[in-house]
């Protein structure tokens, strides 16, 4: 299940903190629903899943896409070249400023996700990206 739908899941209560060999030590947000990790200066969230551990379906994930950064930059690299056909010439300047903030693994019906926010947006508009598996998205905005 997803994250949102687990929001409404009764299931157990969440450890307060959790390490892993590869991840480090992550703490948990009730506010974002996971746990909170930063990797060689990475920031990251692993969902909660219902139960008191993180999923090993998830860290996997996290550890798979987090050890392989040329990957991510290439992603958001196409990605920003989508964004400008999609978006037009007035925000060029901020998508080529866009950078990875917190990256967000989850499952949905079964499939490993990210949805991602990007800083660098201007006038407070929020920017993601998101992930199926290692097929990336695109970017979206709530302009």
């Amino acid at each position: 299940m997803g994250f949102l739908s687990n929001l409404f899941k009764k299931g157990e209560d969440p450890d307060k903190s959790c390490s892993d060999e590869v991840l480090g030590l992550m703490a948990w947000s009730e506010d974002d629903a996971a746990w909170l990790g930063d990797l060689k200066g990475t920031r990251f969230s692993v969902s909660y899943e219902c139960t008191k551990h993180p999923s090993d379906t998830v860290v996997g994930y996290a550890r798979e896409i987090l050890s392989d950064p040329g990957w991510l930059a290439s992603t958001l690299a196409e990605a920003k070249g989508r964004a400008k056909q999609r978006y037009g010439d007035f925000y060029f300047p901020e998508i080529d400023s866009l950078s990875f903030g917190r990256i967000h693994f989850y499952l949905h019906e079964g499939q490993r996700r990210i949805i991602a926010d990007l800083d660098g947006g201007k006038d407070e508009r929020l920017w993601r990206i998101e992930y199926g598996e290692r097929r990336c998205e695109g970017i979206g905005c709530d302009r």
